[in-house]
């Protein structure tokens, strides 16, 4: 009688530490431009439609029983928002997931704000919608992805951007889950205090940028 076949090794990447391959994950699951779902109408499309926003699981997810539980966590509790906009008012908003987009069981939200102004009304009250209290209240981790540059409070725009900046950190500060707030980018002195004067998250600062656009320096 032949031999039983034997039972197959296992991946040479699950051998791996569990640091070396977290690593790894995160470059397998980085997003490209073409997998955010951009919409011009994202209220309806995102959150009033009735229709889940879908994309195919990663395929290593099904290798094994072993790395499936690996990047479950990765992939199921984790979503980007991107928010790209044109000059100071033409705009496209679209999530960037693996698999379905349920925001009742997001840990961790990433907002890149791709813009070279901030262009509050185009996206403000969209993210509002996306985190208020009864549809996103699991998320411990909101990363912010801020490109557009610090506009000063001099004049009625300087007037009327502080005025959006309070209502966005009042909406973070909304956020009763929070335990960790990352901010990316070039934010000054001030940005920083008032942020972190209205949420009881711990806030992390870094200089350099989450993921870039080509062509925004």
């Amino acid at each position: 009688m032949a031999a039983a076949d034997p039972s197959p090794s296992p991946s040479p990447l699950l051998n791996l530490p569990l640091e070396v391959r977290e690593r790894i994950y995160d470059y397998y699951l980085s997003f490209d431009h073409g997998d955010f779902g951009d919409s011009l109408r994202p209220l309806h499309d995102y959150l009033e439609s009735g229709e889940r926003h879908s994309t195919p699981l990663p395929r290593l997810m099904f290798a094994s029983r072993a790395a499936y539980r690996d990047l479950a966590p990765l992939v199921h509790y984790e979503a980007v928002l991107r928010i790209h906009t044109q000059g100071r008012h033409g705009r496209r908003i679209g999530f960037a997931v693996h698999g379905n987009l349920c925001l009742a069981r997001l840990r961790r939200l990433v907002l890149v704000l791709a813009a070279e102004y901030p262009a509050w009304n185009a996206w403000l009250e969209f993210f509002r919608q996306v985190v208020r209290e009864g549809r996103a209240e699991a998320l411990e981790c909101l990363t912010l992805d801020w490109h557009p540059r610090m506009v000063g409070e001099k004049g009625w725009e300087g007037r009327l951007n502080r005025k959006k900046e309070d209502e966005f950190f009042g909406v973070i500060g909304g956020m009763k889950g929070l335990r960790v707030v990352r901010v990316f980018g070039a934010v000054d002195e001030g940005w920083r205090t008032r942020l972190q004067a209205r949420t009881g998250a711990r806030v992390v600062w870094f200089a350099c940028r989450w993921w870039r656009e080509p062509g925004i320096a």
